[in-house]
């Protein structure tokens, strides 16, 4: 059993924020300048420190290079371009910039490589990288290019499987792919499958799907039969409904489970001895060697000192439960 966050850490309200802001108004209008590049890189290692202090044993860098879950993928990609900020993304409502689909896509050169190696180095626990998935990119794209939905997010998802291979070079063992987009349109499953068979081709590192904010519902338990899914992740903060469905069908042999079981929609502390038992009481869990305990819900508009106490929660549940 492990402990991980699903998503970002707090960084805004931190001696560094205004640092960064200011950085970022004097940087050129190509891009942030060796200043906020700079500043970023300590806020990194910042949220790499909390999350290890917290007991959290997979993290994340705490996402402090994007500032939405679209832009810096639409940067490392042609045919594609960032657009106006929108409020609504599938996950969380939150904003995100609009990718506007000019031309054929295709994989420029490595996106993520640079952060997952500077985040890796001397963390105190194992990285993952998260990365929206190419039906949820797709689903909020602006197509100038390929007419039909179909043909744009395989597009997607052939360009991003080169990203995976990228990120697979350089060491990477865990990748979080974020597709809540689906929860809302079970009926393109069949689409779905595809897309990530595509987009697991020739990847061996661990593919874990986060699926966010929606029900499961019918999608169980097709979903867990994707081809290369190493790891299935659920809010079941949001749908609690998700933890039960659980047990209407086994898992396959093999695949690892993630219960987002703490929330970052409110600044209220959970309680370890809860979560140890909403877990015990769950029917069709895989053996505590193939569980996750993470976060349901993005933890980023949260305090640093909130979301760290949320993320010690799940390591103090993960005591109890192997106590037990």
């Amino acid at each position: 059993m492990i402990t991980t966050n699903n998503g970002s850490f707090p960084w805004r309200g931190t001696p560094l924020a205004a640092a960064l802001d200011q950085a970022l108004l004097a940087a050129p209008s190509g891009g942030p300048g060796d200043e906020a590049r700079g500043i970023r890189d300590r806020l990194a290692r910042q949220a790499i420190e909390a999350q290890v202090r917290a007991g959290c044993d997979l993290i994340t860098d705490g996402l402090v290079r994007r500032d939405d879950p679209v832009g810096q993928l639409i940067d490392g990609l042609s045919g594609i371009e960032p657009g106006e900020l929108r409020q609504g993304f599938p996950a969380g409502d939150g904003r995100y910039r609009v990718p506007i689909v000019r031309d054929e896509i295709a994989w420029k050169s490595p996106i993520l490589a640079e952060d997952y190696l500077f985040a890796s180095a001397g963390a105190g626990a194992s990285v993952k990288v998260v990365l929206t998935g190419p039906y949820t990119l797709a689903a909020v794209a602006e197509d100038h290019a390929y007419g039909e939905p179909a043909s744009l997010s395989m597009a997607l998802a052939t360009a991003l499987n080169r990203e995976l291979r990228s990120l697979q070079a350089a060491g990477a063992r865990f990748v979080q792919i974020d597709e809540p987009a689906i929860l809302r349109h079970a009926e393109d499953f069949p689409i779905f499958t595809r897309l990530w068979e595509v987009l697991g081709r020739g990847v061996q590192l661990t593919l874990s799907l986060h699926l966010e904010g929606e029900a499961l519902g019918n999608l169980y338990p097709g979903i867990t039969h994707l081809k290369r899914l190493g790891c299935l992740s659920l809010d079941c903060v949001t749908r609690p409904e998700n933890l039960k469905v659980l047990g209407s069908a086994p898992l396959p042999e093999g695949l690892l489970l993630g219960l987002g079981l703490v929330t970052g929609e409110n600044s209220e502390v959970e309680s370890a001895d809860a979560l140890a038992a909403a877990v015990r009481g769950a029917a069709g869990l895989p053996p505590f060697d193939r569980l996750l305990l993470g976060t349901g819900t993005d933890l980023g508009r949260l305090t640093a000192d909130t979301a760290a106490a949320k993320l010690a929660v799940l390591a103090a549940a993960k005591r109890v439960l192997l106590a037990a």
